[in-house]
């Protein structure tokens, strides 16, 4: 996946924007996306794996909002998508959740700490 498909780059400027062209929100943000995705992606799974559709979309819900904040748009889809499928019943996301959840988290974290190296390159 490239940058573009992972980070809604909009949120992330409006973001710099608030921080007056800084870089320290955003970094403060994903040190907490970072500490918190991980036990999101542990609710989703547990969910998923005790047959709960109500809880997995409630954990959906967490983490589409949490990914949201931040700008990490492909995260946030299949969040959203976990959560309309708990909302409609079902916990059958398929095999490779574990690794969809976590490639996307990773591939995510790596995007944002990468945006965040290149804004300050830029303000030097």
């Amino acid at each position: 996946m490239t940058p573009s498909d992972l980070l809604d780059l909009t949120t992330l400027q409006n973001l710099v924007d608030l921080d007056d062209g800084g870089h320290g929100l955003v970094s403060e943000m994903i040190g907490i996306f970072r500490d918190d995705t991980p036990r999101r992606i542990r609710d989703i799974l547990a969910a998923a794996a005790q047959g709960n559709p109500e809880e997995l979309s409630r954990a959906g819900h967490a983490l589409k909002g949490g990914a949201g904040a931040l700008g990490a748009k492909a995260l946030r889809f299949l969040a959203a998508d976990l959560e309309a499928l708990g909302r409609g019943g079902s916990v059958d996301a398929g095999t490779d959740l574990p690794a969809q959840l976590e490639t996307t988290f990773q591939a995510t974290l790596a995007a944002l700490e990468a945006y965040v190296r290149e804004g300050e390159a830029k303000r030097r």
